[in-house]
């Protein structure tokens, strides 16, 4: 919230005119030519309708004015909300019975207030880490937007434990027939995080408006059907979760290992090329198109980290998936072993 606050009471930049520009121009020794003064004035026109929607930032950063109002409204929200659970924790005078009743372990109530907690920590995600947030602008935003968020699961998580329940994803993290569920789990949902930013991202990227040339000459990205970066996203995204469903219903048992190993170690592969193409490609460099921080930007190195991980673990194992009859036997003669 004061990070929020900072950035929007440092005020917007003065949007800049022709004559601006040809003033600075001509103090560099620059002199435009036709084409160019006609770009730049389709730019400047553009930035002037949007004044109203963007905000402008000291640092040159276009920010959604609403974003910008609501990442102060809702980062207030949640900083009330918490700043009474733990005056309830802490209070001796007032209503104590009632608090130790309230956050007692297992109370319904908690947990009610805890999934509320959740829900708008999402709203808070959408509002402070999407395109053209204060998150992108402001990296303090951004970071505390999802420690928020983890932190609310976290709490939920920990309801649960004291609750005598399982963990949400207790069947994800204790897997025998599929070791490597959880890997797979946190490939699907970096996955997802980088097709949705994708989306976004390539939706809100051409804020101006611009179409045809001017859209060419401003490198501005759109959602069509020539667009294989999309394409790329969707089926990593579809593969992953279907592959993850599939072995998920079928047991160790049902499964030919060396065709498993081979689909997973192929996928693995697809999956660490195409990401790491992207990251060089749209990460670094002056013609860096990817912010960071942003939502996208993270959701490919999570995406890449994770399939090099699952990627090289299959390779360090895959004797367990071409000789899995040995390996059993194997495993059989150590119980006996330990049991003698």
């Amino acid at each position: 919230m004061i990070s929020s606050s900072i950035f929007y009471t440092n005020g917007a930049v003065q949007l800049p005119t022709m004559d601006t520009i040809n003033t600075t121009a001509t103090d560099y020794g620059i002199t435009l030519d036709t084409e160019q003064q006609e770009l730049t004035s389709i730019w400047v026109g553009a930035l002037n309708e949007q004044r109203m929607k963007y905000f402008y930032g000291m640092q040159g950063n276009v920010v959604q004015y609403w974003k910008a109002r609501g990442a102060i409204a809702i980062s207030g929200l949640m900083a009330l909300i918490t700043l009474l659970v733990v005056i309830a924790h802490f209070d001796s005078y007032f209503f104590p019975k009632k608090f130790r009743t309230f956050f007692a372990d297992g109370s319904m109530k908690e947990r009610n207030l805890l999934l509320v907690l959740i829900c708008i920590a999402i709203c808070a995600l959408q509002i402070n880490t999407s395109r053209y947030s204060v998150g992108e602008a402001q990296a303090n935003v951004f970071f505390s937007t999802w420690t928020s968020f983890l932190a609310c699961v976290f709490n939920y998580e920990l309801w649960r434990t004291n609750a005598g329940r399982h963990l949400t994803f207790q069947n994800v993290l204790f897997d025998s027939n599929f070791p490597t569920k959880r890997f797979w789990m946190l490939l699907a949902i970096f996955s997802t995080i980088t097709l949705l930013a994708f989306f976004e991202h390539t939706i809100h990227n051409n804020f101006m408006g611009l179409t045809g040339d001017d859209q060419k000459l401003m490198n501005c990205t759109v959602i069509s059907a020539g667009n294989r970066w999309m394409w790329m996203n969707v089926t990593a995204c579809l593969l992953t979760w279907g592959f993850l469903f599939y072995r998920n219903r079928r047991s160790s048992d049902a499964c030919n290992p060396k065709l498993t190993w081979a689909i997973e170690t192929a996928f693995a592969g697809a999956v660490v090329a195409s990401k790491g193409i992207a990251i060089s490609r749209f990460t670094g460099g002056v013609t860096d198109k990817v912010p960071c921080p942003s939502n996208l930007y993270f959701g490919l190195w999570g995406t890449f980290v994770v399939a090099v991980w699952i990627l090289s673990s299959l390779l360090q194992n895959h004797h367990i998936y071409w000789n899995a009859k040995e390996e059993v036997e194997t495993a059989s003669v150590r119980v006996r072993r330990t049991e003698q």
